[in-house]
């Protein structure tokens, strides 16, 4: 009995130490990845319409991670879905106003619980620059003139928590979660690249994903 008692000790023991990783290891994951993106502007011109978009896309993401230490990792990521506006109130509310590729790319400087049995749960934040790309627009604001939507890159935080799950020496599975802040503003030009209205855009977008990931 003595003998099993302190087998069961040292057992437990060796379970509770975390396993360590090792510095100066690459890894690369690609995610299966849910993509929301909630964000509304100012009202447009004088019609009292807010453009709003409110949906989620599946597309996915690329993620490259630098093993700093035994626990902690720089780590950027990337992704991008097109999104539709849709006029909130106002004299256009309802209408389909455009659609514009929300493209963010993260920097985020993140620690490990390496524990044993090859589950690794994760935690960090840093950095969130925000692209804008691939404008389209509706009919209903080229009556106004409006033919592209720009917008300048934005920057803002992000804060992430996840686990990879060791299937062997070099490939893992991967579970991301991305909360990110948004602000930024958004141009409504004609062909002469003439900046008919200006509006402020603000937002919370969520980033779910799940994949696989290889470490060398």
């Amino acid at each position: 009995m003595r003998r099993l008692f302190v087998f069961a000790t040292i057992l437990v023991a060796l379970c509770a130490v975390p396993a360590a990783a090792q510095q100066g290891e690459w890894r690369f994951a690609t995610r299966l990845t849910s993509l929301s993106f909630d964000a509304t502007t100012d009202p447009i011109f004088d019609t009292g319409t807010q453009m709003k978009s409110s949906s989620s896309a599946v597309t996915a993401a690329l993620e490259t991670q630098y093993m700093m230490s035994d626990a902690l990792a720089v780590c950027m990521s990337l992704t991008t879905a097109p999104f539709k506006f849709i006029g909130k109130g106002g004299d256009l509310d309802g209408e389909r106003l455009g659609e514009i590729w929300f493209t963010p790319v993260t920097l985020t400087l993140r620690y490990e619980f390496q524990l044993r049995g090859g589950l690794q749960p994760y935690i960090g934040g840093g950095l969130n620059a925000t692209f804008y790309l691939f404008d389209d627009v509706e009919p209903v604001l080229m009556d106004y003139g409006v033919t592209k939507l720009v917008s300048n890159p934005s920057f803002g935080w992000v804060v992430e928590a996840g686990l990879n799950y060791d299937l062997n020496h070099s490939t893992f599975v991967s579970l991301d979660l991305k909360l990110m802040d948004l602000s930024s503003t958004l141009d409504l030009e004609n062909n002469n690249k003439d900046n008919l209205d200006r509006v402020n855009i603000e937002g919370s977008p969520v980033e779910i994903g799940l994949g696989i990931g290889w470490r060398w």
